[in-house]
């Protein structure tokens, strides 16, 4: 007489497979078709749920973390403060290596191919990497809402680039500068700003020295908390740093727009006082004039405050022809 049978829902299509008793492993799926199917499924799932979180930056903060554990050494800290950045090392280097796995996972590697890079089976590396176990790892390193496109070039990348890829970098590199500006103004622990941010610290500070360039949204709520009065002076200095294109504004916000872009670049070169940015042309009271948009120079004298501050006039340019064009009947320059 025939073994007892047992029906189960197979794991893709739902439909009943009747199993054996006796020995051998339960089918959990109609065929190996229905098993690849699933996994496919799973996958997708994954990379919805879990956010992208490049092991790259992972790795960043490991280092800050093994920073702080080589100074602690060298200092007299007690040993349960040790233990505990040991014990974020350890986490930071298994969620890097996860997240590493995951990138692999969704540029099509198999797991057969990742078992051979960590000298094991497939078998073995999806059960140390897959399914929920790498959803955790991950899941529990969400990087908060600022996360968004990384614009710019990341530490290590290539040195090579195209000009207008050169003057991206130049823009993010001021940016970083006029937010190390406000930051000595201000005062302000990069720690305390980071956690107000929602953002990581090894995020803050690639900002700060201009190696990334976050979301608009991000850089202003970081202006802010950095006690800029005015965070839209910023903006000039993030749209070119990646490369975006905006609207010019209505003629009546034109000189507040490239004043506003003046102030920036101001910041970036860390704030001089107007007495030492006016060329002969200006008066002092004239050039703060210019920084808060109640006189718009000629473009040869605008030109020698911007290349005083270290900044590049090209990106002005528009703006200030902008200021100068005729306008319409009923509007005033």
């Amino acid at each position: 007489m025939s073994d007892a049978s047992r029906e189960a829902g197979c794991g893709f299509c739902g439909k009943a497979i009747v199993q054996r008793s006796g020995g051998g492993r339960p089918r959990d799926y109609c065929d190996e078709s229905h098993r690849r199917h699933a996994q496919r499924k799973r996958d997708r799932e994954l990379r919805v749920a879990v956010p992208r979180l490049s092991h790259r930056f992972v790795a960043a903060e490991l280092d800050l973390h093994a920073g702080e554990l080589v100074a602690a050494c060298f200092s007299d800290v007690p040993l349960s403060v040790l233990l505990e950045l040991v014990a974020k090392i350890a986490d930071d280097a298994e969620c890097a290596a996860a997240a590493a796995v995951f990138d692999e996972r969704c540029a099509g590697r198999t797991w057969e191919q990742i078992g051979v890079a960590d000298n094991s089976t497939g078998g073995k590396a999806k059960a140390r990497w897959g399914g929920a176990r790498l959803a955790q790892r991950l899941t529990v390193r969400e990087p908060a809402p600022w996360a968004g496109p990384w614009y710019g070039t990341l530490p290590g990348g290539s040195a090579t680039v195209t000009h207008p890829d050169r003057r991206a970098r130049q823009a993010a590199a001021g940016l970083g500068r006029a937010l190390r500006t406000l930051r000595e103004q201000a005062n302000s622990g990069l720690d305390d700003v980071a956690s107000e941010a929602g953002m990581p610290v090894f995020a803050v500070h690639w900002v700060l020295e201009g190696q990334v360039v976050v979301p608009w949204t991000a850089i202003y709520t970081l202006a802010h908390l950095l006690g800029g009065q005015r965070p839209g002076d910023l903006r000039l200095l993030w749209e070119n740093a990646t490369n975006f294109v905006p609207r010019l504004p209505d003629p009546p916000r034109v000189a507040s727009r490239l004043a506003a872009g003046l102030r920036g670049a101001r910041l970036a070169a860390g704030y001089p006082p107007a007495a030492a940015v006016y060329p002969p042309a200006l008066t002092e009271a004239q050039a703060e004039a210019v920084f808060e948009g109640r006189l718009v120079p000629e473009w040869s004298v605008l030109c020698e405050v911007l290349l005083w501050l270290g900044a590049d006039p090209e990106p002005f340019k528009e703006l200030w022809a902008a200021n100068r064009a005729p306008r319409g009947p009923g509007q005033s320059r």
